[in-house]
C-alpha cells in the first residue's frame, strides 16, 4: 500500500496555499478599496475616497468602477453599463470656458435608468443625494422642504436615454449625449445649505450660470458596497481556520 503524493510532495500544500491567498485578498477588499476598471486607473485617490465616505456617513466603503468613458462613447454606453446597478458615485473631470478643470460629481441613491425622466423624492428622508467638487472640497445636498422650497429639492436626478449622469431640476449638473461638449451646472435642487436656496451658480467655480460651457474629460461610475465591521473579519478568518484544520486532518485514499 502506498500513499499518492502530488509533485509538491504534499496533497494539502496547494489547497491550503490557495485558501490563505483567498483570505488575504478578501481581507484587503473588505478593508475599503476602489476597484478600477480594466480600462485604466481610478479617478478616486485614497484621499478622495475618504472624503466621499465621510460625506456619505456610512463608514468604510468598497467602490467598484462599472463604467469609464472611452473615446466615442455616448450616453447609450453610460446607460448600458450603469442602469439598474443600484446607488452610485459619478465622478468626472470638468473644464470651464477659461480652461480650469475640477473633479466633480454626484451621489445617486437610486439606480440610473433611461426612461424615468425626473426621479423625485417628495419627503425629506428621501433627499439623500448630493453633488460634490472634490477639487475645492465643496458639498451640495438636496434642498429640504422648508418655507417656499417644498418641491425645489425633490428633483434628485434626471434619467433619459440622451443624457449622461444628470442631477437636479436646474439642471444642477448636466452631462450631454456625447458625454463631452456643452455641459453645464445650474444649482437649483442642491445647495451648500439644504435649508437655503443657492440657485444659478456653477458647481465648478461658483460663478453665475450664463451658457453651457463645461467640457467633460474622464467620467467614471462607481457602485457602492458597505464594508463589514471588524467583527466580521474575525468570523471570516475563524471559518477559514476551521477549513485549514479539516483539510490537514484528511488523508488521501490509499492505492493498492
Amino acid at each position: 500500500m502506498k500513499q499518492e503524493k502530488n509533485g509538491s510532495g504534499s496533497m494539502v500544500a496547494r489547497p491550503l496555499g490557495k485558501l490563505l491567498l483567498a483570505a488575504c485578498g478578501l481581507c484587503l477588499y473588505l478593508g475599503g478599496t476602489t476597484v478600477a476598471s480594466a480600462g485604466g486607473a481610478s479617478l478616486l485617490t485614497p484621499g478622495y475616497q475618504a472624503t466621499l465616505e465621510s460625506w456619505l456617513g456610512e463608514g468604510r466603503l468598497a467602490l467598484t468602477n462599472i463604467y469609464s468613458k472611452a473615446a466615442g462613447d455616448t450616453s447609450a454606453d453610460f446607460h448600458k453599463a450603469s442602469d439598474g446597478k443600484g446607488r452610485t458615485f459619478s465622478v468626472m473631470e470638468a473644464t470651464n470656458s477659461q480652461g480650469q478643470t475640477w473633479l466633480i460629481g454626484g451621489y445617486n441613491p437610486q439606480s440610473w435608468n433611461s426612461s424615468e425622466n425626473f426621479h423625485q423624492t417628495p419627503g425629506d428622508a428621501e433627499r439623500t443625494g448630493f453633488l460634490f467638487n472634490l477639487t475645492s472640497g465643496a458639498l451640495h445636498r438636496q434642498m429640504l422642504s422648508v418655507e417656499n422650497s417644498e418641491s425645489t429639492g425633490s428633483y434628485q436626478t434626471y434619467n433619459a436615454a440622451n443624457t449622461g449622469p444628470t442631477f437636479g431640476l436646474g439642471h444642477d449638473l448636466y452631462v450631454p449625449e456625447d458625454l463631452t461638449h456643452n455641459g453645464y451646472s445650474w444649482l437649483y435642487s442642491y445647495s451648500a445649505d439644504p435649508t437655503q436656496p443657492q440657485q444659478r451658480l456653477s458647481l465648478l467655480d461658483g460663478s453665475v450660470y450664463v451658457t453651457p460651457d463645461i467640457t467633460y474629460g474622464a467620467i467614471q461610475i462607481f457602485t457602492i458596497s458597505a464594508v463589514p465591521e471588524p467583527a466580521t473579519y474575525g468570523l471570516l478568518l475563524a471559518g477559514l481556520g476551521v477549513l485549514v484544520v479539516v483539510r490537514r486532518g484528511r488523508r488521501p485514499a490509499s492505492l493498492a
